[in-house]
């Protein structure tokens, strides 16, 4: 079974490796082995945000009577669904039942692969191992970044955020020195995903403001160095990199930055994705928009040229709303509100610690983008979550037993 945990786990911190040629971007390797694992294991334990989870997606298997998608979309939006409770109760199982660990050394070397294949795809081979996923789309073009071993650079780019989420949890404050390092020289200078540093950025003034709130004022004297330090960098170095992509964006940001997602397609579609749920909250009171109507939803705004600042971009045509949470909300609708509450609980018991509030905020604003729930990191980062907050209950526990 140890052999088995530790295919599961290299499928979760690879989850974009295709062997069979499914045509599709993430795979759904870790999904199969967490089931062989849970079939393979009596009396499975779970707890409350796995519950949940699971409700959630039996919840989903509904949207078959309130959509208008081929059956093959309806069955693959059902496996999003899916993945994140699979995923996550097998990661508990294999902590918790089977005592199986991810060690620093063998997570910087997961780490390592990847910067190495970005690395050699940005100055020697562009299509370096490229056939190892199932397409490389952006390496390289227009400013964008190397893919490495993923479908695309902002999909390199958020999964690097949910590593930083993972080793925030799991690890301590000097091998997270090393790790948060590598992980940002990898966003920043391999994946150059504008929306995966963006979300960096987000995360990093949400947390401030949150530690402001709660008086700690070494966190705004942080915020006020950093910016001075930021500012002198881009002083130095702006005439390199405003030509780029992640340049134009920037400058555009600073003069509007609604007008972003107008003269970029992929942070417009993006961009568009995460509002969805709230616009629906606004105009539909927050019912379920079901499975396929999404064009039409959008088309209503345009029509009554609401929103016209980012819904003037040309949004694909999509049938439906591909993503994480920004999914589930739009979907589901209130009922939705469950995905993230179960989120929420997983990281509850932790959340005073500045570490794992910072992994807990990057985990939540990077699953409102178009993240795909198929990406086995995010079943795994919320079933690490899960066992870590067991630990620490345990452990509170412990200590009042002994007073």
């Amino acid at each position: 079974m140890k052999w088995l945990s530790l295919i599961f786990v290299v499928f979760c911190l690879f989850p974009y490796l295709d062997f069979f040629n499914l045509g599709t971007d993430t795979q759904p390797n870790a999904l199969v082995i967490g089931c062989v694992i849970l079939f393979a294991i009596k009396n499975i334990k779970v707890n409350k945000p796995i519950i949940i989870l699971w409700s959630v997606f039996f919840i989903s298997i509904f949207l078959y009577f309130y959509n208008q998608v081929p059956f093959y979309l309806y069955l693959k939006n059902t496996m999003n669904y899916l993945s994140p409770p699979l995923v996550a109760t097998a990661t508990y199982v294999i902590y918790n039942q089977l005592n199986f660990r991810v060690s620093f050394k063998w997570f910087f070397v997961a780490m390592g692969i990847y910067a190495f294949v970005g690395l050699v795809q940005l100055y020697f081979i562009p299509d370096f191992l490229v056939f190892l996923i199932n397409e490389g789309r952006g390496t390289l073009i227009a400013g964008r970044g190397v893919v490495s071993l993923f479908a695309e650079p902002a999909f390199y780019g958020s999964t690097c955020l949910l590593f930083m989420a993972f080793s925030l949890l799991s690890y301590n404050k000097t091998q997270n020195i090393y790790t948060m390092a590598f992980l940002i020289f990898q966003l920043v200078f391999l994946s150059r995903s504008a929306t995966a540093i963006a979300i960096f950025l987000s995360t990093i003034g949400i947390f401030t403001i949150i530690q402001i709130l709660r008086f700690r004022l070494k966190y705004l004297l942080g915020t006020a160095v950093g910016l001075l330090l930021t500012s002198a960098i881009l002083m130095n170095y702006w005439s390199r990199i405003e030509s780029s992509r992640a340049g134009s964006l920037a400058h555009t940001f600073i003069e509007n930055p609604l007008l972003v997602t107008q003269i970029d397609g992929s942070v417009g579609v993006r961009f568009t994705g995460t509002v969805a749920p709230f616009l629906s909250m606004r105009h539909h009171y927050f019912m379920p928009q079901g499975l396929g109507f999404y064009e039409e939803f959008l088309a209503e705004f345009r029509k009554k040229r609401m929103y016209k600042s980012f819904l003037t971009v040309q949004v694909e045509k999509k049938l439906r709303l591909s993503g994480g949470i920004n999914m589930v909300l739009y979907q589901l609708g209130f009922i939705g509100i469950l995905f993230p509450f179960a989120i929420y609980l997983a990281f509850r018991s932790r959340l005073r610690d500045d570490g794992i509030l910072f992994a807990f905020l990057l985990t939540i604003i990077t699953m409102m983008t178009q993240l795909q729930l198929m990406n086995a990191m995010i079943g795994f980062v919320i079933g690490t979550a899960i066992y870590q907050g067991k630990i620490k209950q345990k452990r509170r526990t412990d200590q009042v037993s002994v007073n």
